[in-house]
């Protein structure tokens, strides 16, 4: 984690600064000597590289590079002492800065031991992570929890372990500390150095040609941008995003409970088709295939509690023989393997087989109208958290990614 250098108390320091204009003033209201604002704010500048602050005789002011650090640090506090708050519950409504009074005894130290625990699911496996004692992270996390005066941890089989309530304050935390990594890459690009981290995930049956569209002009323009594309299903995936492992997830929208902290953008409409290797039987008849020969036919389902497995199961439900869905899987690959080799049917749509169709593998079944009307459609899209704020490069990555949807 790249707070694993800092100090939260040296970077409220350097907010203090840039908000009173002076050393003196800030070290007043932090109850410290102006001797040691000063180290804190050369600890700050030599860990990221950059002139912070412009010092006057009169004061200090923060350089344009101590805006874009300012700007960040204040979206993180917010979101820690927000996530604090939702924590501390009743206590924190009946007294408004109560969790901003909790946060200025808990260190990054803290904050991160508890999202060691939550990622590793023991005390043993977070210690050899952070190269660091067990006995010695079993104290940080009690004097955390001593710190909020809150139950945050468990007895399992394996030790302590974080509860509801602490699993939940460990990933808005984890999202928090994000803002450090995008001040990181920010301060770069006010140099011109556009060399950030763009975390992808995208769902099995979304990857087409959309992404690598965006991703090769992306990188021939930057070519010092670093990609990381990552798969699974939508519950493993927006688990993620929530989290902070990923930032931008592509696939299908969804709605509803599934949309709970993230908010989503529709690139296109993406019409479901039935597909079959190039020579399959119903692929070669002079005429389209009805429900009734379709339901016939042997199938490769989507995993249910897809929105592509529910136009599957509404497509045959006035069918009086429901078809034979053998096989049931949400990978892509597989599932073109399957069909390729086999008489075998899946629901796919015409973007998802572009490549194969394009060499004669797979191909469209032709259908009747009345199918076609059937079939139905998705929307593609793109799903962020609600309160993600890209930096420059992710934002071009976003302009790629919209410019591929007309390509």
């Amino acid at each position: 984690m790249i707070a694993t250098d800092l100090n939260l108390r040296h970077l409220r320091a350097f907010m203090r600064v840039c908000e009173t204009g002076s050393l003196n003033r800030a070290a007043a209201d932090l109850n410290v000597s102006q001797p040691s604002v000063s180290v804190a704010l050369a600890g700050i500048e030599a860990r990221f590289g950059a002139q912070l602050l412009t010092r006057y005789a009169a004061g200090s002011q923060p350089t344009n590079a101590g805006e874009v650090l300012l700007a960040r640090l204040y979206r993180m506090e917010n979101q820690l002492i927000a996530a604090l708050g939702e924590t501390l519950g009743a206590s924190s409504k009946r007294d408004p800065i109560l969790a901003s009074k909790a946060l200025a005894h808990i260190s990054f130290r803290q904050i991160e031991a508890l999202i060691a625990l939550a990622g590793s699911g023991s005390i043993t496996e977070a210690a050899r992570a952070g190269a660091r004692s067990a006995a010695a992270l079993h104290r940080t996390l009690h004097e955390l929890q001593a710190n909020l005066g809150k139950a945050i941890f468990v007895r399992s089989p394996s030790g302590l372990a974080p509860n509801t309530v602490g699993r939940r304050l460990a990933m808005r935390w984890q999202v928090a500390l994000i803002e450090l990594e995008q001040a990181a890459d920010e301060l770069k690009e006010l140099e011109g150095r556009l060399e950030g981290r763009i975390k992808i995930a995208c769902l099995p049956l979304a990857r087409t040609l959309l992404l690598s569209r965006a991703l090769n002009p992306l990188l021939a323009a930057h070519p010092h941008a670093r990609v990381e594309v990552m798969d699974g299903s939508y519950e493993l995936l927006s688990q993620q995003l929530r989290a902070g492992a990923s930032d931008i997830l592509i696939g299908a929208l969804r709605s509803g409970s599934d949309l709970a902290g993230l908010k989503t953008e529709a690139l296109f409409n993406d019409p479901y088709a039935i597909v079959g290797r190039a020579n399959h039987p119903l692929a070669v008849r002079s005429k389209g295939a009805s429900l009734d020969d379709l339901a016939q036919q042997e199938w490769v389902a989507q995993r249910s509690g897809t929105p592509i497995r529910a136009a599957f199961d509404a497509l045959f439900e006035t069918c009086p023989v429901s078809p034979r869905a053998s096989i049931e899987t949400s990978s892509l690959v597989l599932t073109r393997a399957i069909i390729l080799e086999s008489d075998r049917l899946s629901m796919l749509s015409s973007r998802q087989i572009a490549v194969e169709e394009r060499e004669g593998l797979l191909s469209c079944i032709p259908v009747t109208d009345h199918v076609r009307e059937r079939l139905g459609t998705r929307t593609i899209g793109i799903t962020i958290r609600e309160t993600w704020l890209p930096s420059r490069l992710q934002s071009i990555c976003l302009d790629h990614i919209r410019t591929a949807t007309s390509t």
